[in-house]
């Protein structure tokens, strides 16, 4: 699912990493009108599925630019890269918990499937279908409530391990800061809770550099998003939500409609559709972490 708009927001979300590979100081794109608009609307169709894709593609660009690498600082370098294999490992756990969210939310999908195929096409569903299905709302319900929350990552550690003056340094400090950005951003538009918040994207300390200007202005897009009163959650996880609440409460008050029924089976479908697309992307995400992962042990082995 790409739009004009979505390959200008990868582009821009990946060009500072492009010119690193040739310089060091490359002065930021400014980001057009159109495309901080959109920035407002995070829950729009394509916008979260580009995130991922622009992480994805600045996995690629790392190794690209690693392959072209040459010139090392022993003594910064070395650090430099210990540090990014020891964030790359924490991101390929959040690649799996990201996983894990997508499954839970599939097998929400199921339960809400079942209550739609009990009550739909009965008018006037026998008392005891309505009441397994009020059952299995609940269940759904309940279990919203007990999932663990998204652990965050985000810390000093993040602002100190950019703080690397080096080319390699800029170079693993963007592919650091988008990876971040985008599994912070997916995590909590998978989450059920519709108020969660994020937190700060990018740490204050961290220093000015060819990506973090862009960054930044998501950032700062973000929060003015948040400020509106907006949810952070999938707009398709957000309809699916309220449509088994308002079908729970209808089915208490004994006034189920097929309009309610068909409302859930719908949401169910988007919803499903989605997660396929998801899991792909963030299986191509963990794919490419660990091509970099190898990459930069090669260079261990052959350059330290």
């Amino acid at each position: 699912m790409k739009t004009s708009s979505s390959s200008s927001m990868l582009r821009r979300l990946t060009i500072s990493l492009v010119s690193v590979s040739t310089s060091s100081a490359v002065a930021p794109i400014p980001l057009t009108t159109k495309f901080g608009h959109q920035l407002q609307s995070l829950n729009a169709n394509g916008l979260l599925h580009a995130l991922v894709d622009a992480s994805t593609a600045t996995q690629q660009i790392t190794l690209n630019s690693l392959s072209h690498f040459t010139t090392y600082q022993p003594a910064s370098d070395r650090k430099t890269i210990d540090d990014y294999l020891d964030f790359n490992v924490k991101m390929l756990d959040r690649c799996n918990e990201l996983t894990e969210k997508i499954d839970t939310i599939r097998n929400y999908v199921e339960s809400l499937k079942v209550v739609s195929h009990l009550l739909q096409g009965n008018i006037e569903p026998h008392p005891t279908t309505l009441a397994r299905a009020k059952h299995l709302l609940d269940s759904c319900r309940n279990a919203m409530k007990t999932k663990r929350p998204f652990k965050r990552f985000f810390s000093q550690k993040l602002a100190q391990s950019s703080s690397s003056d080096s080319l390699l340094g800029e170079i693993l400090g963007g592919s650091k800061a988008v990876t971040s950005m985008v599994c912070e951003i997916l995590g909590t538009a998978l989450s059920f809770k519709s108020k969660q918040r994020l937190m700060s994207l990018l740490p204050k300390s961290t220093r000015s550099s060819s990506w973090s200007c862009s960054l930044q202005q998501i950032q700062k897009q973000i929060k003015e998003h948040q400020k509106s009163g907006s949810s952070m959650m999938l707009i398709e996880l957000h309809q699916t939500v309220k449509a088994a609440h308002n079908l729970r409460n209808q089915i208490k008050r004994k006034n189920t409609t097929r309009s309610d029924v068909e409302e859930l089976k719908r949401g169910c479908e988007e919803l499903e559709e989605e997660m396929k697309l998801f899991e792909g992307k963030v299986k191509e995400l963990y794919k490419h972490m660990i091509s970099v992962r190898m990459a930069l042990l090669g260079i261990l082995s052959s350059q330290f």
